[in-house]
């Protein structure tokens, strides 16, 4: 009889450990992925060292919106990955011109930039996006690597949204 309950004890612990590592990848299909921030292209906002939430999920039934922080793959088909802001919506101009980041002429508000400059060293240069494409920008704009070098992105290459900033713990919150 006492070798029947260990038995029935070693079937239960790896019924466990099984629906343990079920519920993780459930967690991670709902919850999303955890990225750590490796560079200086969004401070003030995100800085190196940030431990961001990332919902891979987050556009399956909507598109990306102006503002939303998002990680996206280098369209020059490095392996890179980048944290930016969405700035560009498709249908729109981007220009730089004079120092400002303008979209379909109009100077774009930019809070999040808290005083920065919204365009830095690029002559005046203008985008016309297409179908399913984004113009992305880092908030400190004089240390990003964006669509301003690479151009639009397509929505294929946006790998998720930015929605929970995990660490530190002074700054834990939401992002955007």
């Amino acid at each position: 009889m006492s070798s029947q309950g260990v038995r029935q004890a070693d079937e239960s612990t790896v019924g466990l450990k099984w629906r343990t590592m079920l519920l993780d990848q459930a967690r991670r299909v709902a919850l999303g992925h955890i990225y750590r921030v490796a560079g200086d292209s969004m401070n003030p906002s995100i800085r190196a060292g940030d431990w961001l939430l990332v919902r891979r999920d987050a556009y399956r039934r909507a598109a990306p919106a102006r503002g939303d922080l998002v990680i996206v793959r280098d369209p020059r088909e490095t392996t890179e990955k980048y944290l930016k802001r969405v700035v560009g919506l498709p249908g729109e101009e981007v220009s730089v011109r004079d120092g400002e980041l303008l979209i379909d002429g109009g100077r774009l508000s930019e809070p999040y930039l808290e005083g920065l400059p919204s365009a830095v060293g690029f002559e005046t240069k203008s985008w016309r996006l297409g179908q399913g494409q984004y113009f992305v920008v880092g908030d400190n704009r004089a240390h990003s690597t964006d669509s301003r070098e690479f151009g639009p992105v397509e929505s294929r290459l946006i790998v998720g949204k930015a929605t929970f900033r995990l660490w530190p713990p002074s700054r834990w919150g939401a992002v955007g």
